[in-house]
C-alpha cells in the first residue's frame, strides 16, 4: 500500500508494479491508498489493464467501488447481466469481485480502468473527470491524486503527461498549471 507523500510522488502508471488478475489476461497496478486502525482498508486506488477477451478482479469485502473508464476499447462490467463502461464514464459497483469483458476485441490494445474501493462509513472519496486549463487550486485534503489522460499538469515541481499519476500531500493546498489537461480526479 502506497501512503500519502509529504511532497507530490509522480509515476508513470505503466511503471507502477502490477499483479496479475485473479483470471483473464490482464493486470492491475495499485496508485494509492490508505489504511486505518489495525491494518483496515480504507481505501484503494487502481489502474486495471485488460489485454484479453475478459479479466476478473477480487476487490476488499464490504466495500464499495467506483469504476471508471479511461482508455482503449470499451468494457462490460458484471458478473451477470453487464454494463457498458466506455471512456470517461463513472459506474458505481458492489460485490466481492468484478468480471470485465470485452465484446469486440480489437488488436493488441489495452483497456484501462479505474478502480477506487472504499470501506466502511467514512468520509468516501469520488472519482471525477475533468478538464484543466491553467492555474488550478487544488484544495487541501480534497485531490488525493491525479491521472492525467491527456495534456500536461505541474505540481510542486512535478510534470505528469498522458497515463502519469501524481498523488498529492493531504496536508497542503497545492496550484497546478495545466496545459489542456484531460484529467482523472480522486477527490474527498
Amino acid at each position: 500500500m502506497r501512503p500519502a507523500p509529504l511532497v507530490p510522488q509522480l509515476s508513470n502508471v505503466r511503471d507502477l508494479p502490477r499483479r496479475a488478475l485473479a483470471a483473464g489476461g490482464g493486470h492491475v497496478r495499485e496508485i494509492c491508498g490508505s489504511w486505518g486502525a489495525r491494518n483496515q482498508l480504507e481505501w484503494v486506488f487502481q489502474i486495471v489493464e485488460l489485454r484479453g477477451a475478459n479479466g476478473l478482479l477480487t476487490l476488499p469485502p464490504d466495500s464499495a467501488h467506483s469504476i471508471a473508464g479511461i482508455g482503449g476499447p470499451q468494457v462490460e462490467v458484471g458478473p451477470g447481466l453487464s454494463t457498458g463502461l466506455r471512456k470517461e464514464r463513472v459506474l458505481a459497483y458492489s460485490g466481492s469481485h468484478i468480471e470485465f469483458r470485452r465484446p469486440r476485441l480489437r488488436a493488441a490494445e489495452l483497456s484501462r480502468i479505474a478502480v477506487l474501493s472504499v470501506a466502511g462509513t467514512g468520509a468516501t472519496p469520488s472519482l471525477v473527470f475533468a478538464d484543466l486549463h491553467g492555474s488550478v487550486t487544488l484544495e487541501e485534503g480534497r485531490v488525493r491524486a491525479v491521472v492525467v489522460r491527456s495534456g500536461r499538469v505541474r505540481v510542486g515541481g512535478e510534470t505528469a503527461g498522458a497515463l502519469d499519476a501524481l498523488v498529492l500531500p493531504t496536508a497542503t493546498e497545492l496550484v497546478a498549471e495545466a496545459e489542456d489537461a484531460r484529467v482523472l480526479l480522486l477527490v474527498g
